[in-house]
């Protein structure tokens, strides 16, 4: 679904180069990046934004800190094993 501010571009921390707005919104499919509040408060009403478009859950996710990396790390690979085992049954 096309939104007003989705022709919007800005250069990205995280990637390094130029992306959308778009992007930014639904780049976990449905939840947007979790630096979207710091790159595009200048640019638009961001908390607005986010309050009109997105759950209550999904907006408290995004003020929570990352993760440690090892921590991500860690589930992956965990992820990977129980995938493993249930291919191997």
């Amino acid at each position: 679904m096309p939104d007003k501010y989705d022709v919007f571009e800005k250069r990205c921390p995280m990637l390094g180069h130029a992306i959308s707005f778009k992007y930014c919104r639904s780049v976990n499919s449905t939840t947007p990046c979790r630096k979207i509040m710091d790159c595009w408060f200048e640019q638009i009403p961001i908390r607005q934004y986010l309050e009109e478009n997105f759950s209550i859950e999904t907006i408290q996710n995004l003020l929570q800190p990352p993760k440690p990396k090892i921590v991500s790390l860690l589930e992956m690979i965990d992820q990977a094993r129980a995938s493993s085992q249930h291919s191997q049954t």
